[in-house]
């Protein structure tokens, strides 16, 4: 397992609905979080679906690269979930 950053962004109007969501995909492929910020509610420099602002939230996990892989699939089928982005960090 490596230790990834995982940052989202979600509909501003679904806030705790996409939030819940972003974490049953964790569960669902057996992904652990060992920290979490919510960085609140920001004004998107250029629309995405139709959206000004977004909820952006940071996540710290383990996983495994194959777990990843399924969680971007994921990602992209969820509605509320307008961009995510991946990091792997050292170590």
């Amino acid at each position: 397992m490596r230790n990834y950053e995982i940052t989202t962004i979600t509909r501003s109007t679904a806030k705790e609905v996409a939030k819940t969501e972003v974490l049953e995909i964790f569960k669902k492929h057996s992904i652990n979080v060992t920290a979490e910020e919510d960085w609140g509610q920001k004004k998107l420099w250029h629309p995405i679906k139709h959206q000004d602002y977004g909820i952006f939230t940071h996540f710290k996990v383990n996983a495994d690269q194959s777990a990843l892989e399924k969680v971007e699939r994921d990602f992209g089928l969820n509605q509320n979930l307008l961009r995510s982005m991946i990091v792997r960090l050292n170590g």
